[in-house]
């Protein structure tokens, strides 16, 4: 079994159906053999999911029986990580853009940032300029920030891996950063 990013109790109060449930439907004929696109497009209408639960469904499908590795998309793998911080907007954003700030929590400074739009978004560049990062701000409130950094196009599984936990822990030392600067 996959690692299933949703448990099987929120599959099935948001479809109607467990992770077995699915994974039984989309085993049977022809769906095993059919692409991605048309599994997900069978899943919207044959059940009327959304959009986002038919990515979800297929995608552990795909990795259920071999067709994905964890953290596969069809351009490559990509990882996503999501903190929530305890600060403005226009601080989280701030240590992201400046490389003054983000030198001062990002262990590493392969990024390059391409284009941004302040306090909401940051693109960048990430190492040999074929992994890319798309870092974006969601103020819950005022004083209070998500970040989500999505890192598409590390060259393997395995480099997929290393750049979650890389991205956590970066992540942590930024929460422990401004903890300090904001006690």
């Amino acid at each position: 079994m996959p690692s299933l990013r949703v448990g099987d109790e929120a599959v099935k109060s948001k479809t109607g159906k467990t992770w077995h449930e699915w994974f039984d439907i989309l085993s049977s004929s022809p769906m095993r053999n059919m692409s991605h696109q048309d599994i997900a497009a069978f899943l919207g209408r044959q059940y009327n999911l959304s959009d986002w639960w038919c990515q979800i469904i297929v995608n552990a499908f795909e990795q259920h029986t071999g067709r994905r590795e964890q953290y596969q998309r069809p351009e490559g793998y990509e990882i996503s990580v999501s903190k929530t911080f305890p600060v403005e907007v226009k601080v989280l954003y701030e240590c992201w853009s400046s490389m003054e700030e983000r030198s001062r929590w990002l262990q590493e400074s392969r990024l390059k940032v391409t284009t941004s739009t302040r306090n909401r978004s940051i693109r960048a560049q990430w190492g040999d300029g074929e992994s890319r990062l798309s870092v974006d701000f969601y103020p819950e409130s005022k004083d209070k920030t998500q970040v989500v950094v999505q890192h598409a196009r590390p060259g393997s599984l395995e480099e997929a891996e290393k750049m979650q936990t890389f991205w956590k822990n970066q992540l942590s030392r930024l929460d422990k950063l401004l903890e300090k600067s904001h006690t």
